[in-house]
């Protein structure tokens, strides 16, 4: 039996764009696509964990075990901890449902690094971009790391912020951020029982309350992929991303 489970929080309820999760993407429902692609990096489980019975039904006609969690829950972090209850894998994947995109190969790399490196506590993923319109973009979060790809902070400015600009240093990269995370049984216990933290209220980036309270993200480098899906505008850009790559 495998030690890692992969939970994919699915809200229905989502503020942008309603129902989301059940919008259907090139003859599929969005949390379709994405635990397809969670069940070909074939690390584990996948459950859904969802608010509403409307997600739990539509995943029942593809064959997918969805988790009815309490509407209550914060954050999606919050839901795959409610979900993964009873449970014994020792390894959390939270990969967020609105990612249809999602390459199974990242997964793989984020459970490799956890299972790989004992100090690390959280496991995520970065981009390497020097795309202005996406470091510029508050929705696009950025990550500053060590050399060895530790997060010291998490941003949605423009971070590190380049005192001479000149060659070397316009040619460094941002890191944007992905939103997969991957968590040690007892890290994701500690971080959902923390308050709030000062950081955390001012970004609006619950990662920041990991870093506050000490504990270590580190980051794997991947490609980028496909769009997520949160507007309508991002549904259409799927559509368009499915045509050119499938």
């Amino acid at each position: 039996m495998s030690d890692v489970l992969i939970a994919v929080p699915a809200r229905y309820g989502s503020s942008r764009l309603p129902g989301k999760i059940v919008k259907i993407l090139a003859g599929k429902p969005v949390i379709q696509r994405t635990y397809e692609k969670c069940l070909q990096a074939a690390v584990g489980d996948v459950i859904i964990a969802t608010e509403a019975q409307i997600v739990a039904d539509t995943c029942a006609r593809f064959g997918a075990k969805a988790i009815l969690t309490s509407a209550a829950c914060q954050s999606g972090t919050d839901r795959i901890y409610e979900a993964a209850q009873g449970r014994t894998e020792q390894f959390i994947i939270n990969v967020q449902g609105d990612e249809p995109f999602i390459d199974p190969a990242t997964i793989v790399k984020i459970v490799h690094l956890l299972k790989s490196d004992p100090a690390c506590d959280i496991a995520t993923a970065v981009i390497a971009t020097t795309d202005d319109k996406i470091i510029d973009n508050p929705n696009c979060v950025k990550a500053v790391l060590t050399a060895d790809k530790r997060a010291l902070y998490f941003s949605r400015s423009r971070v590190p912020y380049k005192r001479q600009p000149d060659e070397a240093a316009l040619k460094a990269p941002y890191w944007k951020h992905c939103g997969i995370y991957g968590y040690r049984r007892a890290a994701l216990e500690k971080f959902v029982h923390l308050p709030v933290s000062p950081l955390e209220k001012l970004e609006k980036l619950e990662q920041l309350r990991a870093l506050e309270a000490g504990l270590c993200i580190k980051c794997v480098e991947i490609q980028p992929s496909g769009p997520a899906i949160d507007t309508e505008a991002d549904l259409k850009a799927a559509e368009d991303y499915l045509k050119q790559h499938e």
